[in-house]
């Protein structure tokens, strides 16, 4: 999604409904760690960055789960998509974001989704609030690291919208390998996402126009 949409979200006041609930879990924590899931394209990303708008970047960290991918050629081999457990680093993701809890910096993996590579390491420095992201976020390898998890459930139309956004003019697909991926991926999101969220503390409904409504 644009960086005009994800900052005219957070003027938007039907999206602080959410920010205000958060803050409420937050309340009288001194660090805390968030874990935001859902389908690819409902919103993750966004959200994430608007909560580091809304608590500022001087208190708060956004870490995108898709830095611990192997390479895409890797997963070509294995036969994998990104959704399954073992197309993911998710041991060097664990032993990261304990660290990260602990007070100590990483040495983070960057993927890059262009060239389905992991093409460098960032140094990060752990903060207040600290927001993981991705499809990843729930699994069992993850579930238990968070203070506050949501999960969020956006319908199919936002899906493939917000997907042909992102995968076309961030990820350079073309708009039918955008919704060829789509389609491949719907049965592994059956699979091994949506069951993660009877683990969410909240859950937000993710409408057309990109409003998080929450369900619980």
């Amino acid at each position: 999604m644009s960086m005009v949409k994800v900052l005219n979200n957070i003027t938007d006041l039907k999206n602080y409904k959410m920010f205000n609930l958060i803050s409420f879990y937050l309340k009288n924590k001194e660090q805390v760690c968030i874990g935001i899931t859902g389908a690819g394209g409902a919103g993750k990303t966004t959200l994430a960055i608007n909560l580091v708008n809304y608590f500022g970047v001087d208190n708060s960290l956004a870490i995108d789960l898709d830095d611990y991918l192997i390479s895409r050629e890797e997963r070509g081999k294995l036969g994998l998509t990104g959704y399954q457990p073992e197309a993911n680093n998710l041991i060097l993701a664990r032993e990261q974001i304990l660290e990260l809890k602990k007070g100590n910096e990483i040495k983070k993996p960057v993927y890059d989704h262009s060239t389905g590579k992991r093409e460098r390491f960032e140094i990060v420095i752990p903060k207040p609030i600290m927001i993981f992201e991705g499809v990843t976020t729930l699994y069992d390898e993850l579930d238990d690291v968070y203070d506050l998890s949501i999960f969020l459930d956006a319908l199919e139309e936002t899906q493939i919208k917000s997907r042909i956004e992102r995968d076309v003019n961030i990820r350079s697909y073309t708009i039918d390998e955008a919704l060829e991926l789509y389609k491949n991926l719907k049965p592994y999101y059956a699979k091994y996402i949506e069951p993660t969220k009877k683990k969410a503390n909240i859950i937000g409904e993710v409408g057309a126009d990109y409003v998080i409504h929450i369900k619980v």
